[in-house]
């Protein structure tokens, strides 16, 4: 999903071939909308008190509620068939933690702010609800929610009341999430070995020794710690199953407690345990399809493990690294 800022055009020539790395000119000219940015740095959540007892105030907390217990409502265990739209008893809170409000973890202040935006997954202009329907079929590994439908109006409503105040297509400082070390990653692969020690010492804890969590009794009650890897958790088409992309969140939002500013992880932690986490030989559900995810390869993420490539790198290098000719930093 990110960080392409650090990335210019690379042309290299191999024989009468002609290899082009991630082409940031091409996707910053796709992305612009024809203004500069307001820069947000002083922001928080808005006090939940504030929201009104009325239908809108209603739908703000069901919203609330279906980010921060999305097996509770539309999970696979739910009561009601009709209702499982999640395929895995995680929440949207798992990644976008404190029910999106937490920052560097990805919350929920800017988005509407910026939407409709560019989307180079897909090479269209996506809405919100398409955007939170990507995530349904991949990090919840399920179907779609109905674009008009209680549940979507519910999410984007609460979207909206977080983002009180943010000025439209805004640049709101945290809610990417932040690097690591990009000259650590140009000269070094991620080691799964090396991931595996950082992973029983800081992670086994909480995710389990084979990644399977900690389940709450009971049906559709989620996870007390989420899992991993295996068949209740995000697919192969997650932006979380890519290593540099999964790096970056777990650096500044793992282990619990961790922040962007209260790291206790390194970088090349991170990097490793990342690799060792979305290895190969970790079971988890295949997101059908995925070589047609980028269909332009001047905008396609660095970290996917699934072709085509046009920058004569193989899979395995894409996955984890170094990447080197991948990634070409900006002068």
């Amino acid at each position: 999903m990110k960080q392409i800022s650090l990335i210019s055009m690379a042309v290299l020539l191999v024989g009468a071939s002609t290899l082009l790395a991630l082409d940031v000119a091409t996707l910053n000219q796709r992305a612009n909308k024809g203004f500069t940015p307001v820069v947000v740095k002083d922001w928080k959540a808005p006090d939940e008190s504030s929201i009104p007892n009325n239908l809108f105030g209603d739908t703000v907390r069901y919203g609330k509620a279906l980010v921060h217990e999305t097996y509770k409502y539309i999970g696979p265990e739910v009561a009601d068939p009709k209702m499982r739209y999640a395929g895995n008893n995680l929440a949207c809170s798992s990644c976008h933690q404190e029910a999106g409000t937490k920052r560097w973890s990805a919350p929920f202040m800017a988005t509407i702010a910026n939407f409709p935006q560019y989307r180079n997954r897909d090479e269209t202009i996506g809405s919100i609800e398409e955007r939170v329907n990507g995530c349904m079929g991949r990090s919840m590994n399920g179907k779609p929610l109905p674009e008009n439908g209680k549940e979507m109006r519910a999410i984007v409503t609460y979207m909206y009341w977080l983002g009180q105040g943010i000025p439209l297509g805004a640049t709101v400082e945290g809610a990417e999430f932040p690097q690591v070390n990009r000259k650590m990653v140009m000269s070094q692969a991620a080691d799964p070995i090396k991931g595996e020690q950082v992973y029983k010492e800081h992670c086994a804890s909480c995710h389990g020794e084979n990644g399977e969590g900690v389940k709450r009794e009971g049906k559709a009650n989620g996870y007390e710690f989420p899992p991993l890897w295996g068949k209740d958790t995000y697919n192969t088409g997650a932006g979380m199953y890519r290593v540099l992309r999964a790096a970056d969140w777990i650096v500044a939002n793992m282990p619990l407690g961790a922040d962007n500013h209260n790291r206790i992880l390194t970088d090349e932690q991170a990097y490793n345990v990342a690799a060792y986490i979305n290895n190969y030989d970790k079971p988890r559900d295949v997101k059908a399809n995925r070589e047609k995810d980028f269909p332009d390869l001047k905008v396609k993420v660095p970290d996917s493990d699934v072709g085509p490539y046009d920058d004569g790198k193989t899979r395995h290098q894409h996955k984890f690294g170094p990447y080197k000719g991948i990634i070409i930093p900006a002068k």
